[in-house]
């Protein structure tokens, strides 16, 4: 009998450990392809997160802002931008600047990004720098002003997840810790008013 527990857990063992060999293998290789690596890269890309992409605009903007107020010009303030960040809004930035060094122009490819971008803060931007570009306003002011009006946009966003987080978490205060608050408070009562009728 003793016999029988002992072959039972030995090929117990085995298959454990034959099964968790073949899962980390095929794990070990998924994580060495360079194939896997460009598939679970593109699919992270391919991912629009809008709150992602509206945290990230204004640093990216002030970046811009301080190039720009160095005495930069706007395409080598981009690319101090996209080389000093990462992230949706650097992506696409980078995309303008990679067909700006192919010969597009810088002003159409911001038009072009203002009417693609998913993001409603980065169509914000392409714009207006696409209207300076064309008009010959200053940026420095222009991305001043943008900083601010995007620093509000996401404290006024993250204050609203705020408060329906905060309407979450008094769901588990209502219906789990109230009642039982309550039944602490009503058993002793409860128990000596029937021990007085007994």
């Amino acid at each position: 009998m003793q016999y029988l527990a002992i072959v039972a857990g030995v090929l117990a063992f085995m298959t454990l450990f034959l099964g968790l060999g073949n899962s980390q293998k095929t794990d070990l290789s998924a994580r060495l392809s360079p194939r896997a690596k460009l598939r679970t890269k593109t699919k992270e890309l391919a991912k629009f997160k809008p709150l992602e992409a509206l945290l990230e605009i204004p640093d990216f903007s002030s970046l811009l802002w301080f190039a720009v107020s160095a005495g930069e010009s706007l395409e080598q303030a981009l690319k101090i931008a996209v080389n000093k960040s990462s992230g949706y809004v650097s992506a696409e930035f980078e995309r303008v600047l990679i067909n700006v060094e192919h010969g597009a122009l810088l002003q159409i490819e911001l038009q072009n990004l203002a009417a693609q971008a998913k993001s409603e803060q980065v169509r914000e931007l392409a714009t207006k720098l696409a209207v300076a570009l064309n008009n010959g306003s200053a940026l420095t002011e222009l991305l001043s002003d943008f900083v601010q009006s995007s620093t509000a946009t996401v404290r006024t966003e993250l204050l609203a997840k705020a408060s329906k987080n905060e309407t979450k978490m008094m769901i588990p205060m209502v219906f789990v810790i109230l009642p039982v608050t309550v039944m602490f408070a009503l058993y002793p009562s409860l128990a000596l008013i029937q021990g007085s009728f007994l």
